[in-house]
């Protein structure tokens, strides 16, 4: 499977190239500081009780990779809703953030109206589209992200986007050495796992061809990197056209680790697992991950671990996004298939509007 040093090839398979995008998303936090610079805030945004992130696919991510960032920083809830509806919670004392990186996405278009009719505090983001005129009608705040990229591409726009706006109205302190470190450290990593860096160097590479022909399982601790667990299965899922599920310690050894006691001999193999690890497990964690995989090597084929890099927990975050979002890449090459194209949710999508 040596494609994957093969330019030629992967310029082939990659026709929209995905492999751009990702090679630049290290710096689109430093992007969206300055796109955000003239966003206005009513002063009364500051005064609400809760915070409501609505969106679908990769407009939402941001939201759980947000609430996972400010658990222990946030003193009021943060809440991450994919629906056409709101839960009841969300009033006239709410802030919402309605994301939608097309602007045009039905469900988040519903919740919208919603809590404009409920009197919530609403902010828009989106690079356009029916939202972003629903927006400057109604005369509520909107931050602009770039056009012209898939949404799953767009996550350093729609993520920071979201902080520097609960930054700016005073809901979480955040340092510039914050953002700093995880710049550094993204672009430490993309020297590693970059399209140019050989498999023998790559690791993203190398754990791509690991899970080949498999069905991926990604398994992380709910506290802290929860929204990395969903990034990888739903890259995964979209840019490899791969099945790929994820679960949460320490949930996961109260129900799912009795499923592998089942696995039917010569099923195992069509498995691999992926342990997302972090500096930021306690002692007992650790113990539990260690044990659980003791429990159930036997009846998986593989299991691969993968750590954050850097001290911070922004930048240990990114970084074990980033790897993912590489492999995704790398097991779409080993496949052949576009990593950009989504035909089955286009086809969906046509169907819903007919």
């Amino acid at each position: 499977m040596n494609i994957l040093d093969e330019l030629s090839t992967i310029e082939g398979i990659d026709k929209s190239n995905m492999r751009q995008l990702l090679y630049d998303l290290p710096h689109q936090g430093e992007r969206e500081t300055e796109l955000m610079r003239d966003v206005r805030l009513p002063g009364e945004y500051k005064e609400v009780r809760n915070i409501t992130i609505t969106g679908l696919g990769g407009s939402s991510v941001g939201g759980d990779i947000l609430k996972n960032l400010l658990r222990d920083r946030l003193r009021i809830p943060l809440i991450v809703n994919r629906s056409y509806t709101l839960p009841r919670l969300v009033n006239k004392e709410s802030l919402l953030i309605c994301v939608s990186y097309s602007g045009n996405t039905e469900e988040t278009l519903s919740a919208y109206t919603i809590g404009k009719k409920r009197g919530s505090r609403v902010v828009v983001i989106s690079s356009g589209g029916e939202l972003t005129s629903l927006a400057k009608e109604d005369g509520f705040p909107h931050i602009m992200v770039p056009s012209g990229m898939p949404p799953r591409t767009a996550l350093g726009y729609l993520f920071f986007s979201q902080l520097f706006l609960l930054k700016t109205l005073g809901f979480v302190s955040v340092e510039d050495k914050e953002l700093e470190e995880t710049v550094q450290t993204l672009t430490s990593l993309r020297r590693e796992i970059d399209v140019q860096t050989p498999k023998d160097e790559n690791m993203a590479k190398k754990l791509a061809e690991k899970i080949y022909d498999t069905v991926v399982l990604i398994y992380t601790t709910s506290d802290f990197l929860e929204g990395v667990g969903v990034r990888w299965k739903t890259q995964i899922n979209e840019n490899s056209k791969n099945p790929a599920y994820y679960e949460f310690f320490p949930e996961l050894d109260h129900n799912e680790i009795m499923g592998w006691e089942g696995v039917p001999e010569g099923v195992s193999e069509r498995f691999s697992l992926i342990l997302l690890r972090d500096r930021g497990e306690s002692e007992r964690m650790v113990k539990r991950i260690n044990i659980t995989s003791e429990l159930i090597k036997e009846r998986i084929s593989r299991i691969l671990e993968v750590t954050s890099r850097g001290e911070g927990l922004l930048s240990r975050i990114f970084s074990l996004i980033y790897i993912g979002d590489y492999v995704s890449f790398y097991l779409a090459i080993l496949k052949g298939v576009d990593p950009t194209e989504i035909r089955s949710i286009d086809r969906l999508k046509r169907r819903m509007k007919e």
